[in-house]
């Protein structure tokens, strides 16, 4: 790989860091489980992901595919004493590279409404 392409790397996957710091204050909290959802487009298929934290709005999970923003659905999520069925919305989605800067999987913001 030449210098050029070498930086150009760098500073993407800098980028993307720095679009992963948190936005909000906190409230936020770790979690791992799956989290099903039924699109609106496909109401006859689920889609499972996992999910990686949730806040008072909306869970953060991981796809491996990209997920359209503004795509909606029904969301089905467990956890301990926090569960929910409400319709939610795809409100921004992010691809995560590897060390070699492919996509590796998609990490997306799932609204509830």
């Amino acid at each position: 790989m030449e210098l050029s392409q070498s930086i150009r790397a760098a500073m993407r996957r800098a980028t993307e860091l720095a679009l992963a710091e948190e936005r909000r204050g906190g409230g936020r909290s770790f979690v791992s489980c799956n989290v099903v959802v039924t699109w609106h487009h496909e109401p006859h298929k689920t889609s499972i992901y996992e999910g990686l934290d949730l806040s008072e709005s909306g869970l953060r999970i991981s796809s491996p595919t990209i997920l359209p923003e503004g795509m909606t659905g029904r969301a089905v999520f467990g956890a301990g004493s926090i569960s929910f069925d409400r319709p939610a919305v795809i409100s921004w989605c992010r691809a995560v590279r590897d060390s070699d800067g492919r996509i590796g999987h998609w990490e997306a913001g799932l609204r509830l409404l």
